[in-house]
């Protein structure tokens, strides 16, 4: 799904952050959602005060999974690095499935800084996303 051409280690390592970001929210797994994110991370969702930390992401990202969060769809549009900074500017789907039934379909942008960490890894250090429209609930049927 990735709309950039994948070369070497950073490119691969960064590609693999986000399918196990994805997959953590797929299954369930906010612990594992927010192991992504550097420690000292800031996350900046729409429409809510900015968070800071790892701590505090991974229980956004549980509020979210309790609220419903069944599939997650990330498109990176452009990749770029300069030294131990990398920028990822993209588009997402993230789907709900609240208990109340019915889909909720929320699509936008988002921007991530990833930063080197001291072990070599990529972690994300700032994320911001925007939905293109408040999300919509059709019923039973997922929107597309």
């Amino acid at each position: 799904m990735d709309a950039y051409p994948r070369s070497g280690d950073h490119d691969g390592a960064i590609g693999a952050s986000r399918a196990a970001f994805a997959a953590a929210l797929r299954g369930g797994d906010a612990a594992a959602a927010g192991a992504v994110y550097s420690d000292d991370a800031s996350l900046l969702p729409p429409s809510a005060k900015p968070l800071k930390g790892r701590e505090a992401i991974t229980a956004f990202w549980r509020a979210g999974v309790e609220a419903g969060i069944s599939d997650v769809e990330l498109d990176a549009l452009e990749l770029e690095r300069v030294d131990g900074l990398s920028y990822e500017v993209g588009r997402y789907a993230l789907r709900l499935q609240p208990a109340g039934g019915g889909t909720v379909v929320d699509r936008g942008s988002y921007v991530l800084v990833h930063a080197r960490q001291t072990d070599g890894s990529w972690r994300r250090a700032v994320e911001m996303f925007s939905p293109d429209a408040p999300p919509a609930t059709y019923g039973d049927h997922p929107v597309d």
